[in-house]
């Protein structure tokens, strides 16, 4: 996978957001503007040293090594990690996801098998 800035910039604002931080907010913890923030988030640039500062700071609340590969997901230091239970720890929020979609559908279509068997 090639990231582009608008991917990294999506995948930064995905990290601000489950630490439930505004773009002023973290503008203020890293001591910069709030248009620096949006810039990066909005894929539109910014320095590498506020990159950077991003980086370390996020490091405090996640595991970021995934940051720039192909299998991103937000997952905060408080969750185990190690290269297997990485993936295991994402598939089962994937599989929990997939559950409840899974389990609305399929309450739909037991409704609609048994309307039509009632005809």
């Amino acid at each position: 996978m090639k990231l582009t800035l608008p991917e990294l910039g999506e995948r930064l604002q995905m990290l601000r957001k489950a630490l439930d931080l505004s773009q002023k907010d973290l503008a203020a913890n890293l001591e910069t503007h709030q248009n620096q923030i949006s810039r990066l988030e909005n894929g539109l640039g910014g320095t590498l040293e506020l990159l950077i500062e991003l980086l370390n700071f996020y490091s405090g609340h996640f595991h970021i090594g995934l940051l720039f590969s192909d299998e991103f997901e937000v997952i905060k230091k408080s969750e185990p990690l190690s290269h297997m239970s990485t993936f295991n720890s994402i598939a089962v929020e994937r599989l929990r996801l997939l559950q409840t979609d899974f389990s609305d559908q399929i309450t739909e279509v037991i409704g609609i098998m048994e309307k039509e068997r009632a005809f």
